[in-house]
């Protein structure tokens, strides 16, 4: 992430997406996730109450139980 060090920061305070971050920093999108999650950089800003909606609501369109 030489050359695009300030896209890391840029994503972190939201000026940017995960993905122009990755091509800021002229690396592919899985590797910038990689480097993000070392960081313990969060790609998702989801509450956990958000999250079990989401899995709820995906269990209900798979036809299982909530």
């Amino acid at each position: 992430m030489d050359q695009g060090c300030a896209a890391g920061p840029l994503f972190q305070a939201g000026s940017l997406s995960v993905g122009s971050a990755a091509r800021i920093a002229g690396l592919p999108l899985p590797r910038f996730l990689e480097i993000l999650a070392s960081l313990r950089i969060p790609v998702a800003d989801t509450s956990a109450a958000e999250l079990n909606d989401e899995l709820a609501q995906a269990r209900r369109w798979l036809g299982q139980d909530a």
